[in-house]
């Protein structure tokens, strides 16, 4: 005899070992008209199959920012935004959600146990744990423009130097000239910023340990 609920084996009773736990927790009950198992919290699936669809559709809300999403788990802006992402969440309670990094793609971890988001962050933030330096990752940096509040977040603070570390990855005219505006705000907030490229990176006690006063 098979589980009248999940379909597995249950010997002569009518729901198996798991399923029984669920239905002395209430978390599945017995259908009064039909006798068809189902979750509490649903209508019978074979009484109103139709009203349990729409009311699944209808309270299904997006992961990342709790808004309407049509009965799917991301909302159409959700989606566009960080479908070619991987992003970190955490979920608290069921209910509290939060995006512990909005800009996605941490994948590389380091030796100190942090993620970043590129092989050559990676160099960089093992090199300055080899050495003992304290690094923080994008550190934001506030600051006003035109009387708006603005955020700057640079790849590398070392925060007992007072000194950021900015890498250059991409040759783009996009990426080139937000680093621009980055490099113009740093020195409006008289900021000490050491700039590296793909070059810096193939010698890097070289160029960092001068720059830092290492030995």
């Amino acid at each position: 005899m098979n589980c009248q609920f999940c379909g597995k084996p249950s010997k002569f009773f009518q729901l198996c070992k798991q399923c029984n736990e669920l239905k002395d927790q209430g978390i599945i009950v017995k259908c009064e008209k039909c006798d068809t198992w189902h979750y509490a919290n649903e209508n019978c699936p074979t009484c109103n199959p139709t009203e349990n669809i729409i009311t699944q559709k209808s309270d299904l809300k997006c992961i990342i920012c709790g808004e309407p999403s049509n009965g799917k788990h991301f909302c159409l802006n959700c989606y566009k935004k960080y479908k070619d992402k991987s992003i970190d969440i955490r979920i608290t309670n069921c209910i509290t959600i939060e995006i512990l990094d909005k800009y996605g793609n941490r994948q590389y971890k380091c030796d100190d146990g942090h993620y970043v988001r590129s092989r050559a962050e990676k160099i960089i933030n093992d090199f300055l744990f080899r050495e003992k330096v304290r690094a923080i990752y994008e550190e934001p940096i506030y600051y006003k423009e035109n009387g708006k509040d603005k955020t700057l977040k640079p790849d590398f603070y070392l925060p007992d130097y007072d000194i950021y570390i900015e890498y250059n990855e991409i040759n783009t005219k996009a990426y080139l000239k937000n680093k621009e505006y980055a490099m113009q705000i740093y020195k409006e907030l008289n900021k000490t910023v050491i700039i590296m490229d793909d070059n810096d990176l193939t010698d890097i006690k070289a160029f960092l340990k001068p720059k830092l006063n290492l030995h």
